[in-house]
């Protein structure tokens, strides 16, 4: 079959969106290219690959498999892509990083300000993704790396902890476990909580622990995003638990934080994942060195929920 990678780019964008004009403008051709060129590609396969009506564009039978290998094909194109953009110095290229939107203000807040500073014609795309959502876009090369707070195996990527967190509870000021420096797990049993919804490895995490402790967390209240949770904890509806790096975003909010010790401790571990078979280019490396270093420094301090203070001071 000789298929381009033209085809394929206008194939994915009708699976996905299912229209020829919103796929047209996410690819940046017109609706006839895109019809054209997805004509071609059926005739390369042998097999229709779309039902075509004035109204809808359903995939046919076989199609789900096709775009599974079709995304394989351009990832690995645009990882090549990514890499060759930088291979000559760092005054220009690009980096994909994929995280949690409060790991991204948490952990690579610092690191991205001070990388940006001294590399300012490197492009920095950021993607504030889910877990899932983070996963999918190291697997497809729309980022070079992602960080998550769950062991992935297999699927092409590869997986290693680029850093340890402790767990800490969140309440409002007039609350029972404000006046805690430190806190167990079962402790936590008695209140009510606010939760994130398991998209998030945070929330994955804490069922985790609370499986693992055979405790029962009562929550009446689950949202989508953690600054939603942390309002509705100011507004005392109830107590979170988040990891370390969330903590100096709580205390700007008024909330106080306790960390979660005792002989039942958990920690919360990040792991980095990459494609298995990318090699970074070398703006995507420079900027994870600096990371990795900044993660080493926190994870050595005292209290590394005061790291940001440290820096500062």
């Amino acid at each position: 079959m000789n298929i381009t990678l033209k085809q394929l780019r206008a194939f994915c964008a009708l699976y996905e969106l299912r229209s020829f004009t919103a796929a047209a403008r996410a690819a940046f051709i017109t609706q006839s290219a895109v019809s054209k060129l997805c004509a071609e590609l059926e005739a390369e396969v042998g097999q229709p690959l779309f039902e075509r009506s004035t109204r809808s564009v359903t995939p046919c039978e076989g199609a789900a498999d096709f775009y599974a290998y079709a995304q394989e094909i351009l990832g690995t194109v645009r990882a090549a892509e990514r890499s060759m953009s930088g291979l000559r110095s760092l005054e220009r290229g690009a980096v994909g990083v994929a995280c949690s939107p409060m790991m991204m203000v948490g952990l690579l807040g610092d690191v991205i300000a001070r990388y940006h500073r001294q590399h300012p014609g490197v492009k920095l795309d950021l993607f504030e993704l889910n877990t899932d959502e983070t996963i999918d876009h190291v697997r497809h090369g729309r980022a070079d790396f992602g960080i998550v707070s769950t062991e992935i195996a297999g699927d092409g990527l590869a997986a290693r902890v680029i850093y340890r967190d402790a767990m800490h509870a969140v309440c409002a000021p007039d609350h029972p476990l404000a006046r805690k420096k430190r806190v167990r797990w079962p402790d936590l049993a008695a209140f009510a909580h606010i939760t994130l919804r398991n998209v998030y490895s945070v929330r994955r995490a804490v069922d985790r622990i609370s499986g693992e402790l055979d405790l029962q967390f009562q929550s009446g209240i689950e949202a989508g995003m953690l600054t939603s949770v942390l309002n509705l904890v100011r507004a005392g509806l109830g107590i979170t638990v988040v990891p370390g790096y969330v903590c100096d975003f709580a205390r700007q909010l008024g909330l106080r934080t306790a960390p979660i010790g005792g002989a039942d401790q958990r920690g919360h571990a990040l792991w980095l994942i990459q494609r298995h078979s990318a090699r970074l280019p070398l703006a995507a490396g420079a900027f994870l060195a600096s990371l990795e270093a900044t993660l080493q420094a926190r994870e050595a301090a005292p209290d590394p929920t005061r790291f940001h203070e440290a820096l500062d001071g």
